[in-house]
């Protein structure tokens, strides 16, 4: 039986909403760091890393918050600790941002798993990937959210007052979300609140690792993810520092970058419904992928604001656009009543991806004292997650372990 609709719209626009002010809160640093004094080029892969490691313990963690307090508190307390992060940025003091940076992802680690259980009781499976997908625009939604707004403000006030009004936009997102607790966090009497870590772990991440099919896609979202979070974190210090664009026009490019990615991750949703193939699309996403990373590497000061835009968009569509259709296939394949569980599991895969993605390419930006080189090389690897999905294609699938959520 299908979910009311008023039901399932108002669930809808409560997590892209929570999703969209964690997803700029963790970017922030990112954006505003031609414009923050003493900012080094290696010093936003370290804060990024250090950013999805928290995701990583979080993700885990969440899982079990959101079985202990609601999907919907634990989304209230992840924005909460953005909130604090983006206040410990605030201050100015270097000291503080390996501390900031590890309270964003430990607040942005439960958002996913707490917004994955929440769609999969209201959503039709027939639905599944493209309500999923339209859910995780929320990402890019966060990315344009930060890539406009917030040169903007810096330039208008202060990158501190920037800062300032982001926290502001996070507990008042988290504050709003109050009413849908009574929707997904009341419990039967008599049904406490527990935070038994061991077995849920053994349980979370048995579950991806005993299912080939969880396994292999979270082995490609890994690769995919170092990708993604090179392009978010990157692309404003490349366009400013190498290719030589103003802050302003390149926060523009950036904004067009997230909101490709944006419309991708709906039409990527919506086409992996209509074939029934997620993988196949992901194979062509990874094509697609890996020569816009090729074409990226080769801007220089001579190309027109045009190409770098048309570039940019298709870098946008598929290095972020590919979430949905990968989170759509972990909650349908997760067993009943476990979907927080299995995607905390497979999301600290992903998480792994961005901690080592973001620091390994500005590492070899570093070494060779080019960003475009290191946009080259970015684009091997997406075709390496290709062939790992053409390869598990070939490969014979065990029965389904769960029937698709409701």
């Amino acid at each position: 039986m299908s979910p009311p609709p008023a039901r399932a719209a108002l669930t809808l626009g409560g997590t892209l909403a929570v999703q969209m002010l964690a997803t700029a809160s963790t970017l922030a640093f990112a954006v505003l760091a031609p414009a923050i004094p003493g900012v080094a080029l290696a010093s936003v892969g370290v804060f990024l890393s250090l950013v999805y490691l928290g995701g990583m313990v979080g993700s885990v963690a969440g899982a079990g918050l959101v079985g202990a307090l609601g999907p919907v508190r634990a989304s209230q307390l992840g924005l909460a600790a953005q909130a604090v992060a983006l206040a410990l940025l605030a201050t100015g003091l270097a000291e503080l941002r390996p501390l900031a940076a590890l309270v964003s992802g430990l607040g942005y680690g439960p958002i996913t798993p707490a917004s994955s259980q929440m769609l999969a009781r209201t959503t039709a499976p027939e639905r599944i990937g493209f309500i999923f997908s339209l859910k995780q625009t929320g990402v890019p939604l966060g990315g344009l959210l930060a890539g406009a707004a917030l040169p903007a403000l810096a330039a208008s006030w202060s990158w501190q007052a920037a800062l300032g009004g982001l926290a502001l936009a996070a507990v008042t997102v988290a504050a709003a979300c109050q009413p849908l607790r009574r929707e997904f966090d009341m419990r039967p009497a008599g049904q406490g609140a527990r935070l038994a870590l061991a077995p849920r772990l053994r349980q979370m991440f048995g579950d991806v690792l005993g299912d080939s099919r969880l396994r292999s896609m979270a082995a490609v979202s890994l690769l995919f993810s170092a990708c993604q979070l090179s392009v978010s974190g990157y692309l404003m210090v490349y366009l400013t520092t190498e290719v030589g664009i103003g802050l302003t026009q390149a926060g523009m490019i950036y904004a067009i970058t997230q909101g490709a990615g944006i419309a991708g991750r709906i039409a990527w949703g919506h086409l992996a419904d209509l074939t029934g193939s997620p993988r196949g699309v992901l194979v062509c996403l990874a094509v697609l992928m890996s020569g816009s990373a090729l074409a990226t590497g080769l801007f220089t000061a001579q190309w027109a604001l045009v190409p770098l835009c048309l570039v940019c968009a298709v870098l946008g569509a598929t290095a972020i656009g590919w979430n949905g259709i990968y989170l759509g296939e972990v909650a349908r394949l997760a067993p009943p009543g476990r979907v927080a569980s299995v995607t905390g599991g497979a999301l600290f895969c992903t998480y792994f991806g961005v901690v080592a993605g973001p620091a390994a390419f500005g590492y070899f930006a570093q070494r060779m004292h080019s960003l475009s080189l290191a946009y080259l090389a970015l684009a091997a690897v997406p075709i390496l997650g290709a062939a790992l999905l053409l390869r598990g294609a070939r490969s014979p699938h065990p029965a389904p372990t769960g029937s698709a959520p409701r």
